[in-house]
């Protein structure tokens, strides 16, 4: 069961006379044996009683939230947690937050992100915690905070994989390719061969409508880890195209692609329209309405409507 995760201790904070020890004693042990058996309403009671007696314990509490959720009384579950982090800010923080997370408002999300950032003025070197409130952060659209907590995990455990590829996706999402690609170049140095960053930093020099050749550059470098990249191939196919590159090159690069995906909406239209440029119409249109009639999404139908129209 749940429980049997959790490691069973109590806290000896000043009870009042060595009678109400003794008695906590006794019916903390007591809820633990009637938890090895799985009588959960015993052991509820028994832990009740262990809350009537140190009402501020906080591991108590937490147990008392855990029980209560397991049998669906919700709003005592969440009283319960609620009382424990307020008795122990410091260690009862995750599950009262997980309890608010769990319910997904924006409300309780909020209240979350507020019970986080207090636990971690208890706990300032707390990655765990600093992690868990930088995925609120993104999920409420703080990304100004998300990057500043994100300079406090670095402080903690480095520059990382995982830190650069966060700082990427909140510069992406907020439209701040230059900052993007600082990020993606400095994890670079630390991977070169590292195929994802290598594909960021080729999407991210297409936003900032960088030289070609530039962009070429880092499409080589991928093909030369990883030579059967088809997406990589048919980006790169495209480009050569678009920008009145080698079309030699660029039809043996799209040929790969549809051998390999035949039934490709994108692959078919590149290489429709690379026939097209080297004034092969006929099988140009033949290629394109194999992706027209492949195409799964709206934006693809239109793409390959306009090159056909553009032959037409």
């Amino acid at each position: 069961m749940v429980l049997s995760l959790f490691t069973f201790q109590f806290s000896l904070s000043a009870p009042q006379t060595v009678e109400q020890e003794q008695q906590f004693s006794y019916y903390w042990y007591a809820a633990r044996e009637a938890l090895d058996h799985n009588d959960l309403p015993q052991a509820l009671v028994l832990l009740e009683f262990c809350d009537a007696i140190r009402p501020d314990d906080g591991k108590t509490l937490e147990y008392l939230g855990v029980l209560y959720h397991m049998m669906g009384q919700e709003e005592r579950a969440m009283d319960a947690l609620k009382r424990a982090f307020q008795a122990n800010p410091r260690d009862s923080w995750y599950r009262y937050t997980s309890a608010l997370l769990e319910h997904k408002t924006e409300e309780d999300v909020i209240q979350a992100m507020y019970v986080m950032e207090r636990a971690l003025k208890e706990n300032p070197e707390n990655a765990e915690l600093m992690e868990q409130l930088q995925r609120v952060y993104i999920g409420l659209r703080e990304w100004k905070k998300a990057l500043k907590i994100q300079d406090r995990i670095d402080g903690v455990k480095g520059f990382t994989v995982y830190s650069a590829a966060t700082r990427y996706g909140i510069y992406a999402t907020i439209n701040k390719p230059k900052k993007a690609l600082v990020v993606v170049d400095r994890y670079l140095e630390l991977d070169p061969t590292d195929i994802q960053f290598l594909l960021f930093r080729a999407e991210t020099l297409e936003r900032l409508k960088a030289k070609p050749a530039e962009i070429y550059a880092t499409f080589d470098k991928i093909l030369a880890i990883q030579p059967g990249n088809i997406s990589v191939l048919n980006n790169y196919a495209y480009m050569l195209a678009t920008h009145k590159g080698d079309l030699q090159k660029a039809e043996r690069m799209s040929e790969i692609t549809i051998r390999e995906d035949p039934n490709n909406a994108i692959y078919l239209d590149t290489y429709g329209w690379i026939l097209h440029l080297k004034g092969q119409n006929d099988l140009a249109k033949f290629y394109l309405n194999r992706a027209l009639l492949h195409a799964q999404n709206e934006e693809t139908v239109k793409e390959v409507k306009k090159h056909l129209n553009a032959i037409k």
